[in-house]
């Protein structure tokens, strides 16, 4: 696939140019967005250690514009999507070369520049597209999440990959999906890296994936994906999500079963490909064989929604996810870029994926239109797992999270959006920090046409 990839992209651009039609244009759209983003961390104790807790402030300018074309007419219809997304740093601070005399670091909003936040930068993400009947090819930057994957949007830039996706929904009531990543790009990168899962230090090159979805079931979709990272891992995913209406309110059923496996480097023991966990000292060392289990349900009634869940992973290895090879910042020294898992229980700050560990989850959520305020919403969750598996026995963490968000419906402003999310950690775990976080968005988009 990774000798396809250019004369994929080549035929496609070929064939856009010699069929291109009105409906190109007269289908297409595109818009401005402009973001503003403030982030702060305080690390308060790292946990069993004299070592200082850091702080984080990054406050940043994103301008992104959006073009995403129509298909040309006929059988096999072409198109391009394109973004081109330029931040500017507005503050941060440290240097990764003093850490002895500063209790504040860069954070994970704009690429190191010698050790410290560079002042700008730009991102080209072009993506050609191809439709026949009910399929959707996609070669070039991928974007959007599925049960095996997750793209972070936690910062100034969103996590992208690079590959080619193709979804299909000729046959009724089945969507199937399957792709091919060569790279990622992550949060705070210009250009696109290896692929790695927590715990390993080389890098992987490929990324494949795929699923079905079906919604012949009244009121219920079933999944089952499958992804394999080269040299890392496989992982088979199966789930369920159901919404059943009652006399009064509602209940929204989700669960999710991953099974998880080494492969290639990793099920041969390679300790440059070994993954996160609590292993012995023989020969298994670093490899993955892990599962999890994870059930939430949710009760709705009057814009109010109420949610209790239970997560289990079992086994040696920590939940396997892609992440990406490269350093960070300061708040990750080690390889990964802090990326989102798909699992349930992706908090704010902690990711609840531990060896062993059991994570009980609630929610609640409030959407102030059934007040007469459109746009306005309310969230809060809560994370607390235990049996954490480490070399000091077993241990534990929790996690509180709050978002409010508004978002202007209509009038001159519509488009505009204003969220805070404030979060607190408190792990056990020797090594953890106990954080505190606030994060401000604003953003506001222009449409062009």
């Amino acid at each position: 696939m990774k000798t396809l990839l250019s004369p994929m992209v080549g035929a496609a651009m070929a064939s856009f140019m010699l069929s291109a039609h009105a409906d190109f244009i007269d289908d297409s759209h595109a818009d401005v967005t402009l973001l503003n983003r403030y982030l702060n961390q305080q690390g308060r104790d790292v946990v069993n250690s004299n070592a200082k807790a850091h702080s984080i402030r990054d406050w940043g300018q994103g301008f992104e514009f959006n073009f995403k074309s129509g298909y040309t007419d006929g059988p096999v219809g072409f198109g391009l999507d394109l973004q081109a997304f330029y931040g500017l740093k507005l503050d941060s601070g440290g240097d990764l070369g003093d850490k002895d005399h500063q209790g504040r670091y860069p954070g994970s909003m704009f690429p190191l520049d010698d050790g410290k936040s560079a002042d700008q930068f730009g991102v080209l993400s072009p993506t050609f597209k191809m439709r026949f009947a009910q399929d959707e090819l996609r070669v070039g930057t991928l974007y959007g999440n599925n049960p095996v994957l997750a793209n972070t949007d936690g910062r100034l830039y969103q996590q992208t990959n690079t590959g080619v996706q193709l979804v299909s929904k000729d046959l009724t009531d089945f969507t199937f999906t399957a792709g091919d990543i060569l790279k990622t790009k992550i949060r705070n990168e210009t250009g696109d890296q290896g692929m790695i899962t927590a715990g390993g230090t080389k890098e992987s090159d490929r990324f494949l994936y795929g699923g079905a979805d079906y919604k012949g079931l009244p009121d219920t979709t079933v999944s089952l994906w499958y992804s394999n990272l080269e040299d890392y891992y496989q992982q088979f995913f199966l789930g369920a999500k159901r919404h059943d209406a009652l006399p009064v309110g509602a209940i929204d059923t989700d669960v999710r079963l991953y099974r998880s496996l080494g492969v290639g480097e990793n099920a041969s023991g390679d300790k440059d490909y070994s993954a996160a966990g609590l292993y012995g000292d023989g020969t298994s060392k670093g490899r993955i064989n892990q599962s999890t289990v994870s059930l939430l349900e949710s009760y709705s009634l009057d814009g109010h929604t109420v949610g209790l869940g239970i997560q289990k992973n079992s086994g040696d290895s920590d939940f396997p996810y892609l992440d990406s090879g490269l350093n960070s910042g300061a708040s990750n020294q080690g390889p990964g870029s802090g990326a989102d898992t798909p699992a349930l229980t992706n908090m704010q700050l902690n990711k609840f994926q531990h060896a062993g560990e059991r994570t009980w989850l609630a929610q609640y959520k409030y959407d102030f239109g059934k007040l007469g305020l459109n746009g306005l919403t309310f969230a809060t969750s809560y994370a607390h797992g235990d049996d954490i598996r480490t070399t000091q026995g077993t241990t534990s963490e929790w996690e509180r999270n709050i978002t409010l968000a508004y978002q202007v419906p209509t009038g001159t402003l519509k488009g505009l959006g204003v969220t805070w999310r404030n979060a607190h950690a408190s792990p056990d775990i020797t090594g953890a920090t106990v954080q505190d976080e606030n994060r401000l968005y604003v953003s506001y988009i222009v449409p062009l046409w």
